[in-house]
């Protein structure tokens, strides 16, 4: 990703979500540091990376820009997963590209659900991707996925609400989107986890 998506993504996350400085933020699923490498542009948040891949981990690690990022290792769509983080650790849990890619979405938003504060907040970042998007290697995943073939912006958040969640925002992410770098329209999904 160009500095001019990382910034076009920032200006997306502005449009639906107030962000301030101590902000404990965690970015789930995080590969490589797409999503990182724009939160840093953000001054004074305290980013957390979870990613279950070792090897993504460590270029993570790697990059200089992202030494301020705390990396753990582990997945997030499993019930035995909420062991990674204490209950109300996250002021802001953030994805990028990871919804057409949990297995049991319903688990990872349990466990967002738990690792947030009261008046907490989640975004969802995805594309509106087709079957035919998931070629080569990554042919016959597709039906294994529940959200990867999801041409809608409906479905996120109503698994969202069904967790507890309150919807704030859905939306194209119209930066993102201007840039020729998309292939895929993407879209954000913000949700609030209710006071007490």
């Amino acid at each position: 990703m160009t500095s001019a998506d990382h910034d076009a993504c920032v200006a997306d996350l502005k449009r639906c979500i107030a962000l301030s400085e101590n902000m404990a933020v965690l970015d789930a699923g995080s590969g490589t540091g797409a999503l990182c490498l724009a939160l840093v542009r953000i001054a004074g948040l305290r980013i957390t990376a979870l990613e279950p891949c070792s090897a993504m981990n460590a270029l993570l690690e790697l990059r200089p820009e992202l030494r301020c990022v705390t990396t753990v290792q582990g997945f997030c769509d499993h019930a035995d997963d909420r062991q990674h983080f204490d209950a109300e650790s996250f002021d802001l849990i953030a994805s990028r590209q990871l919804a057409n890619c949990l297995f049991d979405p319903l688990a990872a938003f349990r466990n967002w659900y738990s690792w947030l504060r009261p008046g907490g907040a989640v975004v969802v970042m995805d594309g509106l991707f087709d079957r035919h998007d998931w070629s080569g290697t990554w042919d016959g995943v597709v039906d294994t996925l529940p959200l990867s073939a999801c041409r809608t912006t409906a479905t996120v958040p109503y698994l969202l609400e069904n967790t507890g969640f309150r919807i704030d925002f859905v939306g194209l992410m119209d930066h993102t989107n201007a840039l020729p770098s998309t292939r895929t329209q993407r879209y954000m999904v913000a949700a609030t986890k209710p006071q007490g």
